[in-house]
């Protein structure tokens, strides 16, 4: 069988999409350059024709001078958005990301219709996205009708096994990536011979860059070096799970192509047997549900791992050892706890200073006179109560607190409001949770029985 050929059967659109995702792109850009003035491109997947069938929304950026001020770009961007949305007999709703935008519905089909500045290679960015359209160039100048093909392979093949996209909550290989990767390499197979053999760092620099601050790059494991902007790692946002994944399964491929490595399973569940596994370890998991805020992903899951390591980091510093920690979002939130210390006695042995300084000394006796000092090898040594005795009464203590007030002492803002209603799971209830919640169920699967070392070091 010949797997790539059937995986595009499935994942190439027709003709009859590619026609009329094609009439509605020459549409809105005629109508964004009639009601704006402005040059107007359709970016993305869809300005390069390397989309995958079935998944097509448009992105047209309207490109703004230079000098025209932010505040005038915002406020005629979304002006613009909602007459080209009205004109093509679409409906408009406001978005925001770095800046607000115009997210429609036309005929169908979902589109973004976002402002820029108009900015040359190496000139510096005034907004987060005005790269882009130099990126649709860079490809367009490039790419060769044969690479079409294995880019949309590569894109499918990240689907597949779980780390495509760029964005905050996957932090995996974005579109570009992809696309890049095939231009350097010339085909999706050569992909897979070459990412087999990669080690972290990896440094990709197609444009042969000369002093490219590499440095500032150490701590990604995969350095791309944006051929539009040296001073930009493209592959920055992969994180070094995805990275070790796309590695083991490159490896996997090689030695045994299959279909089913370009296409999702469906939610697994925790097994019986893995669930027995799990409690085996005698931790404790504990989690956290809570609402989730209505807030873009972007936005959402950098603020919920911001709250997971600062909860992971009072558990610590309290002396409650965490093993692991993980967050998700689907309906709601859910923060989860594995504990290898969740009660601690009643009384702490607390340290002072050496009793030949005498001015220490004296600060440590005031300080700790109620309770019974004595010394050890030439320190002063207190036996004092402590004053939280499990990790639950430190956590549920820590988050009754108001939400300003959380903030302050490091919660992200829109966590903390929803953090400090949240309800806490734990001993036998977070059981009976990961066996009727499937979400969990398989976070939980993929955290602790998904292991890529195998196929890393084969």
């Amino acid at each position: 069988m010949d797997v790539k050929n059937e995986v595009l059967k499935k994942i190439k659109p027709s003709t009859k999409e590619i026609e009329k995702v094609r009439k509605l792109v020459d549409d809105l850009i005629e109508t964004a350059k009639k009601v704006s003035g402005l040059d107007a491109v359709a970016v993305g997947s869809i300005g390069k024709f390397t989309w995958l069938a079935g998944d097509h929304d448009i992105d047209i950026f309207i490109m703004f001078d230079y000098a025209v001020q932010r505040e005038e770009l915002e406020k005629l961007g979304l002006e613009y958005g909602k007459r080209i949305t009205e004109e093509l007999g679409g409906k408009w709703r406001v978005k925001y990301a770095e800046h607000p935008y115009t997210n429609s519905t036309i005929r169908g089909f979902n589109v973004d219709i976002v402002p820029c500045y108009q900015i040359r290679p190496g000139e510096r960015i005034k907004s987060a996205v005005d790269r882009s359209p130099l990126h649709l160039k860079y490809v367009l100048d490039y790419i060769k009708p044969s690479m079409v093909d294995e880019i949309r392979l590569l894109k499918q093949f990240c689907k597949g096994i779980g780390v495509y996209g760029s964005d905050a909550k996957n932090q995996g290989f974005s579109g570009y990536i992809c696309e890049l990767l095939v231009l350097h390499y010339m085909s999706f197979d050569n992909v897979m011979e070459a990412a087999a053999e990669w080690e972290p760092p990896f440094v990709i620099n197609i444009e042969q860059h000369l002093g490219v601050p590499l440095t500032k790059f150490r701590d990604h494991p995969l350095v791309m070096v944006d051929p539009i902007d040296h001073n930009r790692n493209v592959g920055a946002v992969v994180s070094g799970k995805n990275f070790i994944k796309f590695i083991s399964e490159a490896k996997k491929y090689r030695k045994k192509p299959s279909i089913k490595t370009f296409f999702l399973s469906e939610k697994k569940p925790l097994s019986a047997v893995q669930i027995n596994q799990l409690q085996k370890r005698e931790t404790k998991f504990i989690a956290f549900e809570f609402k989730k805020s209505d807030v873009i992903d972007d936005v959402l899951y950098p603020q919920l791992r911001r709250a997971t390591n600062r909860l992971l980091h009072l558990l610590e510093h309290n002396e409650f050892k965490v093993i692991r920690a993980m967050e998700y979002a689907e309906k709601n939130c859910t923060i989860v706890f594995e504990l290898e210390t969740w009660n601690l006695p009643a009384v702490k042995k607390m340290i002072g200073p050496s009793i030949l300084v005498e001015k220490h000394s004296k600060e440590f006796l005031t300080k700790y006179s109620k309770n019974f000092v004595y010394v050890e090898e030439n320190e002063w040594v207190a036996d004092i109560p402590r004053k939280f005795k499990t990790a639950v009464q430190l956590l549920n203590t820590f988050l009754k607190d108001t939400p300003e007030n959380l903030a302050q002492k490091g919660v992200p803002k829109y966590i903390a409001a929803e953090l400090a209603k949240k309800k806490v799971i734990e001993h036998h209830d977070f059981w009976k949770m990961v066996k009727k919640n499937k979400d969990l169920s398989d976070h939980l699967r993929i955290h602790y029985f998904v292991d890529e070392s195998k196929d890393f070091v084969s």
